[in-house]
């Protein structure tokens, strides 16, 4: 984070008003005392004009952004653990600015999705392994392994694993290009 903001001739205070992060959040991702949401995550990459999948990755792109591959090895993969109820996100999307997102996410039996990102675009799913509750728009259905789904990621939204097994799902999603606003 701290390469991508000077990189960006950005002080801690500037990016923080530009993003509308504060500044001792910035610091401590900075420093590696905290792990920021997915949200404010959304917030930073779109204030320095970096992928949000420069946040995710284990070595360091150049800067501003490398330029992007066609290929995500499966060794390559970070893997993150969101919410605190044990939801995984395994990112299948090529380093990058792909405005198309891929990852497989794992939801414990008994689990729900907490923190999800509203906006314009697309999300899509596959149903890999056991089943979850889909909420879209107030409306939910029940979907099990070989189901899938779509719709518009402007609609408030949520998955639960209502199984005694863990689900497993490929998640895609479409986003378009994102502008800061205050």
């Amino acid at each position: 984070m701290r390469a991508f903001r000077k990189a960006a001739s950005l002080s801690i205070s500037e990016l923080g008003t530009k993003a509308g992060v504060s500044n001792g959040m910035i610091s401590q991702i900075e420093r590696g005392l905290t792990n920021p949401s997915i949200k404010t995550l959304e917030r930073l990459h779109i204030a320095l004009s970096v992928p949000l999948t420069a946040f995710l990755e284990n070595a360091p792109q150049e800067l501003p952004t490398a330029p992007s591959e066609v290929v995500r090895r499966a060794g390559d993969r970070p893997h993150l653990r969101v919410g605190s109820e044990g939801m995984t996100k395994e990112l299948l999307t090529p380093r990058g600015d792909h405005h198309m997102q891929l990852m497989i996410i794992g939801l414990p039996a008994g689990a729900q999705s907490s923190e999800v990102l509203l906006g314009e675009g697309e999300k899509a799913g596959w149903i890999l392994e056991g089943s979850i509750e889909l909420r879209v728009d107030g409306e939910t259905c029940q979907l099990s392994e070989g189901d899938s789904f779509q719709f518009s990621s402007a609609l408030p939204h949520s998955i639960t694993n209502s199984g005694k097994i863990a689900a497993k799902l490929l998640w895609i999603m479409r986003v378009n290009p994102a502008e800061a606003h205050l």
